[in-house]
């Protein structure tokens, strides 16, 4: 049985790593996004959207 590189990690070093994760989306969460930024990645989301749709319509 193969093991998930998980696995390998301490329980110490995983909530380490897992309180720097947290402490870096407070930090994103707190940062002001300007709108032309949020624009573009609607923008981007709509065209990932589009892609996956015109890549399962070639599949069919």
């Amino acid at each position: 049985m193969s093991r998930s590189s998980d696995d390998t990690i301490s329980p110490q070093l995983r909530l380490a790593i897992d309180r720097k994760i947290a402490s870096l989306l407070t930090a994103i969460e707190q940062e002001k996004v300007p709108d032309r930024l949020t624009d573009l990645a609607v923008q981007l989301q709509s065209a990932l959207v589009e892609k996956r749709r015109c890549n399962a319509k070639k599949e069919d």
